[in-house]
């Protein structure tokens, strides 16, 4: 963990903390100190235990490693300070719990009055490379008291109310810096079957429900993975904002995917204002990368995010981000071949508006399923129009089958953006879309068409994120 990722104080501050309903969270003590680099002192009783006993568990490697493996990411970071033994353990650990966790929260009014819970499908073990939620509109800006929620953030809980995107910053991802949340017209959610959070799944008839939901995927720390996420407050800032990160960033990595989400308030007047991102193409012409997104309603990508929704609850007033495009990379190096026991790549497949019918639908899911790599650890995001909302449970159910073991989230929003990687070979002039979509669906744009390779309208879009042992490998065309 580094301090370059946190704020000054830790967690950021809200001015005249008593007279705010709304509290901004502090990091956990012991993790602030250790950032800080400041010694702790706690008024505590230590346990009685025998001296002998206790030295030899803890300098017992395969002792050790076992207690430390159940132990939070950001308790683990604080252990690998202990010895070397210990640090060795935390590293081997690290290696081996490359599993994503999804988690959801779901606040109906009687989960308000028996307690606010966060479903998990495993413990936060693992440091986080990417944090990723999107919420409903009422769930973005959802606070709740402390009291009401299960696990308090704060001990003993306090009288006051937090901003619930911050509690989950905090439980998941801080004190890095890698969380990118999304505000959405619906929410996409299917984790597995044998999990905790599979009750929370997102059916259609849930799609149009009020009340505040969010769901997120942490993915692991992978070996060689980096992930970067660029923010655009203006178009006047995309030379410096993108072009001049992406340039830096391609003179050592090769792109393997890219997540976008352009803000509701952008307005796509042309496709001039999105063909930038072709510069992906531009700066490694030669290998091949995934893409998807869509236009959502808002973005929160950092701290001080999270501080101006606190501040606007505060003062009763809406909050805007300037993010007006937010942009989340995940490249490896150029020069270094990757370790065969944890590979990644990205693969992207997009439904048209003209892939419409059942049978259509399943036939590309599966032919996707089958053109690429089955990696030991997946998950999926799911970008859709508002316009296919009838087919939320269909595309779900067939993607479930062609990918059993994948998590996936994602949102709905009003424009799609993404390219098929690997290429689809059964494309054909694209159609209009069918008298059944819905003819209220909001549009900003004129529908430029997939020939320009970026832009779509009544679609929807996969993103596969794989990683560590390949099961099987893609069957052959």
């Amino acid at each position: 963990m580094s301090a370059d990722n946190i704020d000054d104080d830790g967690a950021g501050s809200v001015s005249s903390e008593d007279e705010n309903r709304c509290v901004k969270l502090k990091l956990p003590e012991h993790i602030e100190a250790y950032i800080k680099k400041q010694e702790l002192h706690r008024d505590v009783e230590p346990s009685t235990c025998d001296s002998t006993l206790l030295e030899n568990v803890t300098a017992n490697y395969v002792i050790a490693k076992k207690i430390i493996s159940n132990l939070t990411w950001q308790d683990k970071s604080l252990c690998k300070h202990v010895c070397s033994m210990w640090h060795s353990a935390v590293n081997s650990i690290k290696r081996e719990q490359l599993w994503p966790t999804d988690f959801s929260v779901c606040m109906r009014m009687n989960s308000i009055e028996y307690g606010i819970k966060l479903l998990k499908s495993g413990n936060f073990y693992t440091e986080p490379l990417a944090v990723l939620v999107f919420t409903n509109r009422t769930a973005f800006i959802a606070a709740t008291r402390c009291e009401s929620l299960i696990f308090h953030p704060c001990e003993p809980a306090c009288e006051k109310e937090h901003y619930l995107i911050d509690v989950i910053q905090r439980e998941v991802a801080a004190p890095k810096n890698c969380m990118v949340t999304v505000k959405g017209c619906f929410v996409s959610y299917l984790p597995l079957p044998q999990t905790s959070t599979y009750k929370n799944t997102i059916r259609h008839a849930m799609l149009l429900d009020p009340d505040p939901f969010l769901s997120g995927i942490s993915i692991p720390a992978i070996p060689n993975v980096k992930f970067t996420v660029i923010n655009m407050a203006s178009v006047n800032l995309i030379k410096e904002n993108f072009f001049d990160v992406v340039d830096k960033l391609a003179e050592t990595h090769y792109i393997k995917g890219a997540l976008v989400f352009a803000n509701d308030s952008y307005l796509l007047h042309s496709v001039e204002d999105i063909i930038f991102l072709n510069h992906f193409k531009n700066v490694q012409p030669n290998v091949p990368f995934a893409m998807g997104g869509c236009i959502v309603e808002d973005t929160i990508t950092d701290q001080a995010d999270i501080t101006h929704v606190i501040n606007g609850l505060n003062r009763g007033k809406d909050f805007i981000s300037r993010n007006l495009i937010s942009i989340a990379l995940f490249s490896v190096p150029r020069d270094m071949e990757q370790d065969q026991n944890c590979n990644f790549d990205m693969f992207s497949l997009i439904l048209e508006s003209s892939d419409w019918s059942k049978p259509k639908i399943q036939s590309c899911i599966n032919k996707f399923s089958k053109s690429i790599p089955c990696f030991e650890h997946s998950v999926a995001i799911k970008f859709s129009c508002v316009g296919r909302d009838q087919k939320h449970e269909l595309e779900q159910q067939y993607f479930r089958a062609a990918f059993p073991n994948t998590r996936l989230i994602g949102c709905y929003g009003n424009g799609e953006l993404g390219i098929n990687h690997p290429v689809r070979n059964d494309l054909t002039d694209p159609e209009e879309p069918p008298k059944a979509l819905k003819i209220g669906a909001k549009r900003h744009r004129r529908d430029p068409g997939p020939q320009f390779g970026l832009m779509y309208s009544y679609s929807t879009i996969f993103v596969y994120i794989g990683w560590g042992k390949i099961l099987s490998q893609p069957e052959s065309t």
